[in-house]
């Protein structure tokens, strides 16, 4: 268990990758694992990977990969391919998707933080779009390199300070945020400023999409459920200051979904399905 500790240690210390690297690496931290894991040692290797991050959907849905992984007679490496297997299977069949979004016109996208699904919508289609406008998305700045990154794939991006994004909605077609997990009656999970974005799209009338795929969908956590998640950043002339690292957005908040059926709403059927999809996932191969 000494390596999955230490990848459970990165991961609680990462601030700029979001929930689908830090399941990737808890997932291949496993497979890595020299001495090998076995099923006897299930409890304590769930704890360790929700642990990490109470909130994320992902590490909740790693875990119960590697109980149904246990449960099928099949060892915890396995599992754990396997899980990096739909995460490429589950971010093609999003970005084939991502059509959607555009239809064959030219937009302007706003976002937050540093979605991993966001960035290659960007990459894939950035000769449609305009400009990505992004918030600083502070504390940890994400935004700013998400922006960077942008910039150097050739696409116009301007960052606006987290104070001032009512401006770049207003000048933005689509609002577009990835998601560190979504409770199963469709609330939303996303990095502390989502919740500012998405009022303020609706008063512009400004679509609100959230992107993610179905691992992150956690089956028995309602809206309302939140555990609490903080940390702590210094404020010179201040001290310490503590703040929720994730906004939970309700579903009213969200205009459609989109995940490796397409664009849909996020309704607690249409996120039963995508779960229950992901889950079956597994028993098909």
């Amino acid at each position: 268990m000494e390596n999955i500790i230490k990848a459970a240690e990165e991961v609680a210390r990462e601030r700029i990758r979001g929930a689908t690297w830090s399941s990737e690496a808890m997932a291949r931290a496993i497979i890595k694992n020299e001495k090998g894991l076995s099923c006897e040692e299930l409890e304590s290797l769930s704890n360790t990977i929700t642990k990490v991050n109470p909130i994320m959907g992902s590490l909740y849905n790693l875990s119960l990969v590697l109980r149904k992984t246990c449960s099928s007679g099949k060892d915890l490496a396995w599992g754990a391919k396997r899980f990096i297997e739909y995460i490429k299977f589950a971010k093609k069949n999003i970005i084939d998707h991502a059509q959607q979004l555009f239809r064959g016109r030219k937009v302007t996208i706003f976002t937050i933080s540093n979605s991993s699904n966001v960035f290659e919508i960007i990459k894939s289609y950035k000769g449609f779009i305009n400009r990505v406008n992004v918030a600083e998305s502070l504390p940890g700045g994400e935004g700013i390199y998400l922006a960077k990154e942008a910039r150097r794939m050739g696409v116009e991006a301007k960052v606006f300070p987290d104070s001032a994004t009512s401006a770049g909605i207003e000048e933005s077609d689509i609002i577009l945020i990835g998601a560190d997990n979504i409770t199963i009656d469709g609330c939303v999970f996303n990095k502390v400023g989502s919740k500012n974005l998405a009022i303020i799209a609706g008063y512009y009338g400004k679509p609100m999409v959230a992107v993610f795929e179905p691992f992150k969908i956690n089956p028995n956590m309602r809206c309302g459920e939140y555990i609490p998640f903080t940390r702590n950043y210094r404020i010179e002339g201040y001290g310490e200051l503590q703040y929720n690292v994730f906004d939970e957005l309700p579903s009213n908040l969200i205009d459609s979904i989109l995940s490796i059926n397409g664009m849909s709403n996020p309704s607690q059927s249409d996120l039963r399905i995508l779960h229950n999809s992901f889950m079956s996932w597994f028993s098909s191969i």
